[in-house]
């Protein structure tokens, strides 16, 4: 009977984020700025077959911001499954539901299957989950590797010290997914044992060896790119985003931001998940159940370290909702009886079917407003590119990181914020044929013997696609 309670609910909280996660995640479009810069990356990567030290067409210069997991899968679906929004944001959401299940055993594991069936509802319902979870970003990979290297702790503890060896691996996995999150499973770990005095624990050999197993891969890598390449991603990292994301003055937020984050925030959780760190502090203090402060010192750790930095953003605290949806998840399982627990679990059913029946009989083709006109002439520019064998193209006043993920026929564009420097450009000469994206109110703007000399391919939105004239040889169709 409990492992059919046990499967039912994970049947059920798996559903549910599926459902919640992968919800029009099929629609084109809906990648922030962020987003559209990795996807850039893990193209180029496809592009030129290069997966160590690569190039970051946006910034054109190296790829520094963070280490290259997250990239390297996405590039890896865009090779097997082809180059779209759906693609861009799977491995994220791969991961957010990963996460999900990881937060189901690691309640269970800690007390029964309502915690961690709880603590997936609360986790879903977190602010900024779901929203994440569909971009291509690190956020979510991290926040379960980190998760899941805490789950694996916590059964060394219980049942085999041999669990040491995937705690290390999956806090490797960590570092690689992001950069410095990945190290938190090993300070965390580190003050749990101070904390209760297992210094033993410390120099067990399978311990060490897990740390091992976190750090080595990483070193390796770092020498690896410096041996072939005499450049590293990590070098970058660390002297352009980290040391300046720590110290530079443009980033000045105040000191409590994070305090401040999390009530505004996380206000309809927090007195749950307040309660369930009161009831973890009881039962540790009692000498039952001490492995429970490795939630509280997860949740204080994020936002006290972050806090030294410069610049302080919501999501870089994102992994302790993990550990509060456990805490949520405790608390509900005290504060609910049993008979509310399974009503709960028919409606979640009911609300589950209905939602999903929706999806497939009325599938809405919904989309944002980011970079929306873009989107929708992506093919179209693609297949004038495809006409022209050799081009210049490029663009005034556009999102270049969409342009580069979006359009498929290119790979470097240039993209001009002034219209001196752009009006040089037009009236410069050129042997091969120019193509110019740009907003037809700005392209009115431009001295007459450019708009004389350059012709409307066509128009969406007040957004057109321009070429040159003066290329007898050039003849594009309109698609």
């Amino acid at each position: 009977m409990p492992e059919q309670k046990t499967k039912a609910l994970l049947t059920i909280a798996l559903w549910m984020a599926f459902v919640f996660i992968f919800v029009y995640s099929w629609v084109p479009g809906g990648l922030d700025f962020d987003s559209l810069n990795y996807a850039v990356a893990a193209k180029e990567i496809v592009r030129t077959n290069r997966w160590l030290a690569f190039f970051d067409p946006v910034y054109e210069g190296p790829f520094y911001y963070h280490f290259p997991l997250c990239i390297w899968v996405t590039a890896l679906f865009f090779k097997w499954l082809g180059v779209s929004s759906f693609t861009a944001k799977l491995f994220s959401m791969i991961t957010a539901v990963l996460a999900a299940a990881t937060i189901f055993f690691f309640g269970k594991l800690l007390k029964n299957v309502w915690v961690g069936f709880f603590a997936v509802i609360s986790f879903l319902i977190t602010n900024h989950i779901i929203r994440l979870s569909q971009e291509c970003r690190m956020d979510l990979p991290v926040t379960f590797f980190i998760t899941l290297a805490l789950l694996f702790f916590i059964l060394a503890q219980r049942r085999s010290r041999l669990y040491y060896l995937l705690f290390g691996l999956a806090t490797c996995l960590a570092i690689f997914a992001k950069d410095i999150f990945g190290v938190f499973p090993l300070v965390i770990v580190f003050l749990y044992l101070v904390i209760t005095f297992k210094f033993k624990e410390l120099i067990h050999p399978l311990f060490i060896l897990g740390v091992l197993l976190a750090v080595l891969p990483v070193i390796g890598w770092i020498r690896l790119e410096r041996l072939l390449y005499n450049q590293t991603i990590f070098y970058g990292w660390w002297y352009w985003n980290f040391l300046h994301l720590l110290k530079a003055k443009t980033f000045i937020t105040v000191k409590y931001y994070y305090l401040w984050a999390i009530v505004t925030k996380y206000f309809y959780l927090l007195p749950f998940a307040i309660y369930g760190g009161y009831l973890v502090l009881k039962e540790a203090l009692r000498e039952k159940n001490k492995e429970g402060l490795i939630l509280i010192i997860w949740v204080l750790i994020f936002p006290i370290a972050f806090s030294f930095g410069r610049q302080r953003l919501h999501y870089f605290i994102l992994p302790i909702y993990a550990a509060t949806a456990i805490l949520c998840g405790i608390a509900f399982d005290k504060i609910l009886k049993e008979s509310i627990k399974l009503g709960v679990v028919k409606w979640t059913k009911y609300i589950l079917v209905f939602g999903t029946a929706a999806l497939v009989c009325f599938p809405i083709n919904y989309s944002g407003r980011r970079h929306r006109e873009i989107i929708k002439i992506a093919p179209f520019v693609d297949e004038v590119l495809k006409q022209v064998p050799e081009f210049d193209f490029f663009a005034y006043r556009q999102g270049k990181e969409a342009m580069l993920f979006y359009l498929q026929q290119i790979s470097r564009v240039k993209n001009f914020g002034e219209k001196e420097l752009l009006e040089e450009h037009m009236l410069g000469d050129s042997k091969i044929p120019r193509i110019c994206l740009i907003w037809e109110n700005d392209f009115k703007e431009l001295g007459p013997s450019i708009q004389h000399s350059w012709q409307t391919i066509f128009e969406y939105n007040n957004l057109i696609l321009i070429s040159d004239q003066k290329r007898p040889a050039c003849t594009i169709i309109i698609p």
